[in-house]
């Protein structure tokens, strides 16, 4: 058996797992350490280049099942299907590994580089490095032939493809089942926030896609203050220290925050992460100074 390294070059070899979950991120998860079973079956492909953009012209073999001895039984099995474009294939996170190498591996010679062919929106064809411009009938009679348009996928895009094609074959890999009894052997997410979360305790923070909160149960902090100001302390107090607060730095909070506060909690969120992590690091810091926010209070009330 092969290598089974992180690091692909062109003509390498390497495994595709197909009973890993599908609905994740899985640039945030790794699985570095994560033993494959060498009972499983799994799909193969091939680097053929490193284009720019860290994205990968890649082919997938026709040939699944366990990991053979030496490549012969993956190249000739021929292609599952034509080649593909995917982005970030090889990051550090080891969900895809090369298990084969071939520093005598031409792509010209061993893959047809020269009649692998991408359609373009703008008119024009993608084959073997030559971009051919091409008019709209003659893209319509391409894409009728069979020529693909130039696509990104993901890792899990042609991971999802590949099932599709077995199960074309009529092979049951029985997948949700597996992945259903494994989930507990799989590495968790990554909370890419861990250590923003832990320099503004008490406060709390969410990420959402496109939608990023800052919050904080009230009572946890600076009760004393408020109540030297003649203030409750709830939610609506703490938003009117927040927008002052914003004022002070210069930042136009109704294009870049929104409250939504409620007697007993305060929350502010923001579609701009930069912007509302920023403002949650300097915020912390100045509502830690007990005596600086008292006084800052004092010329609220």
């Amino acid at each position: 058996m092969g290598k089974k390294t992180i690091e692909v070059n062109p003509g390498d070899i390497f495994m595709i797992p197909l009973f890993l979950p599908s609905n994740d991120d899985d640039y945030t998860l790794d699985y570095s350490k994560y033993k494959f079973p060498l009972n499983d079956i799994y799909a193969f492909g091939r680097l053929i280049e490193i284009q720019v953009g860290n994205v990968d012209l890649i082919e997938v073999f026709s040939y699944t099942g366990q990991i053979p001895e030496n490549p012969d039984t993956i190249i000739q099995s021929g292609r599952m299907f034509a080649p593909e474009h995917v982005g970030h294939p090889f990051s550090k996170n080891g969900r895809w590994r090369a298990i084969f190498s071939n520093p005598y591996y031409d792509m010209w010679r061993d893959s047809d580089y020269e009649n692998i062919s991408f359609l373009s929106p703008v008119g024009h064809i993608w084959k073997g490095k030559e971009t051919i411009n091409i008019t709209k009938k003659q893209c319509i009679e391409l894409k009728e032939a069979g020529i693909p348009y130039w696509i990104m996928h993901s890792r899990t895009d042609l991971e999802v493809k590949i099932r599709s094609v077995l199960e074309e074959r009529v092979v049951d890999l029985n997948y949700e089942q597996i992945v259903d009894e494994r989930k507990a052997e799989f590495p968790k997410p990554r909370d890419v926030d861990k250590k923003l979360k832990e320099m503004i305790v008490p406060f709390s923070w969410i990420s959402e896609p496109g939608r990023y909160t800052l919050s904080l149960d009230v009572g946890l902090l600076n009760s004393d203050c408020f109540a030297k100001n003649n203030m409750l302390g709830n939610g609506y107090d703490w938003e009117k220290a927040a927008s002052e607060f914003i004022k002070k730095q210069g930042i136009h909070s109704n294009k870049n925050f929104r409250f939504d506060c409620e007697a007993d909690t305060f929350s502010m969120t923001s579609s701009s992460k930069k912007m509302l992590k920023e403002f949650s690091i300097s915020f912390h810091k100045f509502v830690m100074d007990t005596n600086a926010f008292e006084e800052f209070l004092s010329q609220l009330s």
